[in-house]
């Protein structure tokens, strides 16, 4: 390691230790009509409802999550066609659209300098960001962005986690920051594999990692858990340096790290944002303001879900990557169920599309969301 990565290391490294405290014995603190979103939440509140976009390698494999070893060669979408994404999503009445850039695989849908596990590596080529960056300005979209923590294709983030962290992940943070102009937010997945204390029940072996249930959610259990991620995982992930990395390059991007169906609605700080996936009833017990830092902040919910309905035996509720054999859609009387939920709740509703291996969106998701407000 030469001196100047030596010093990086040893200045982020120490930070860490000396990371953000974890504030309080409770986390929580009651709502007050004093503490309300700041102007950035507020504008991002006002967007409502959002496209979210699951297309990469996966799409082109038939499976919802895989290992980082697929052959880049099958990655051709050669009707993408963003415009379509980005029309369909408008005419829905919704005011902004999320890409998954990179899933838990690590195949990348931008040219990134940190890896050949992306879009250069196909016949395609081009560079998917960017498209739908263009194509959103285009139709009056704000732009998100999803971004994996967890990478199965490269090799530091088992071997070298401060490595990962600091050159990988922080160097793809800011392709993507600065490369494709504002970004509405950032949405962190993935966060569980550096999270080995806090979980109260494991799931069955060859299931998914965490638990199940979030029937069995209370704000002990979430406080715990917070607490758990604060003193392991935030540590591990660098997770106050990465925050505050984003805000210097775009102070109005709204981080969020998805806390999974486990614990919705907790936030994993330093985040602006909770991630509530598959709430389709109204949670009267969410808690909008937390303690953070010594102070009560709000933290507005995005609800995500997607349009299929059907799934697989690993993912039940719905797919997010297209599927061949899956041709269930939710329909409109549900879409507009989500709404109501979303709007009970004050929340965002993000609603998932697996756009095919053409690149374009299936024609019964264009039916039914392009007449979704009649």
């Amino acid at each position: 390691m030469n001196r100047r990565n030596f010093l990086k290391y040893s200045a982020l490294s120490g930070a860490a230790a000396a990371s953000l405290p974890y504030v309080g014995r409770s986390m929580a603190a009651q709502p007050t009509d004093a503490v309300g979103p700041d102007p950035a939440q507020q504008a991002w509140m006002d967007l409502g409802f959002g496209m979210f976009i699951h297309f990469g390698i996966n799409t082109y494999y038939d499976v919802e999550w895989s290992d980082g070893t697929l052959d880049p060669i099958k990655v051709n979408p050669t009707r993408l066609d963003t415009d379509q994404w980005c029309a369909t999503a408008k005419a829905a009445g919704m005011r902004y659209i999320v890409l998954v850039t990179k899933h838990h695989d690590g195949f990348c849908l931008w040219p990134s300098r940190y890896t050949d596990y992306s879009v250069a590596s196909t016949p395609f080529k081009k560079d998917i960001v960017a498209e739908l960056a263009n194509s959103a300005a285009k139709h009056g979209l704000k732009l998100g962005l999803y971004y994996s923590l967890w990478d199965r294709h490269e090799t530091s983030h088992d071997t070298d986690e401060y490595r990962y962290v600091l050159d990988f992940m922080k160097g793809q943070l800011e392709e993507l920051l600065t490369g494709y102009g504002p970004v509405v937010e950032l949405w962190f997945d993935g966060f569980w594999k550096k999270q080995q204390s806090g979980w109260t029940k494991k799931l069955a072996a060859g299931e998914l990692e965490g638990e199940a249930g979030f029937q069995e959610q209370n704000q002990a259990r979430d406080e715990a858990f917070v607490q758990a991620w604060r003193q392991e995982g935030a540590y591990r992930w660098q997770m106050d340096h990465i925050y505050q990395y984003i805000k210097s390059l775009q102070p109005d991007c709204l981080v969020m790290n998805n806390s999974t169906t486990a614990y919705p609605g907790v936030p994993l700080h330093p985040v602006d944002i909770r991630s509530g996936e598959k709430y389709t009833q109204p949670n009267p017990n969410d808690q909008k303001v937390w303690e953070w830092l010594g102070k009560s902040r709000y933290l507005p919910l995005q609800i995500e879900t997607t349009m299929s309905v059907r799934g697989n035996e690993r993912f039940k509720s719905g797919n997010w990557f297209w599927h061949a054999a899956d041709t269930s859609v939710a329909s409109r009387e549900q879409i507009r169920q989500y709404l109501s939920v979303a709007r009970q709740m004050d929340a965002n509703l993000l609603l998932n599309c697996g756009p095919d291996p053409e690149g374009r969106l299936r024609p019964v998701d264009v039916d039914t969301l392009t007449h979704l407000q009649d």
